[in-house]
């Protein structure tokens, strides 16, 4: 059986979709003002949940990915978050954005200083609210690399 997968990039805008996109944006707004109790309220607390942060392993169940927001928050300088190339698509109950977080240090060039991950986000609909079930940032590849480098 396959479920009927809703792309949405910019076309087929939906509720689910735009339910999807404010709780995508929950989550970078509760990562830029560094507000744990504001990243609880977007997550699934729940020990099927998961998050890979760049350059670390995968922390299984709510109870270690709030004690990873815990860390980074206490031992990182501030800084603003955006995103961009932010695409949805949803399943039924299930939701994935996927994007390009742009994170700067406070204090920083917006070209320099920023990091720019690849971020994948699952979202499941809990209760009717969309709560996220999964995150994963890697470091993506600087232009010049990308321009460099063939794809096959």
């Amino acid at each position: 059986m396959s479920l009927p997968i809703r792309p949405v990039y910019r076309r087929n805008v939906t509720s689910d979709a735009t339910a999807v996109a404010a709780a995508n944006l929950a989550f970078y707004r509760a990562l830029e003002s560094r507000d744990v109790e504001t990243m609880s309220d977007v997550w699934l607390h729940d020990a099927a949940t998961s998050c890979v942060h760049p350059g670390w392993h995968r922390l299984d169940g709510w109870d270690e990915i709030e004690r990873s927001w815990q860390n980074i928050f206490a031992n990182s300088r501030p800084w603003t978050v955006s995103c961009e190339d932010v695409r949805v698509a949803i399943a039924g109950d299930f939701a994935w954005v996927t994007c390009v977080e742009v994170i700067v240090p406070f204090g920083g060039d917006d070209e320099d200083d920023a990091a720019r991950m690849q971020a994948t986000n699952l979202f499941g609909r809990v209760n009717g609210e969309w709560r996220l079930v999964h995150h994963h940032a890697s470091p993506s590849p600087t232009e010049q690399l990308v321009s460099e480098e063939p794809v096959n």
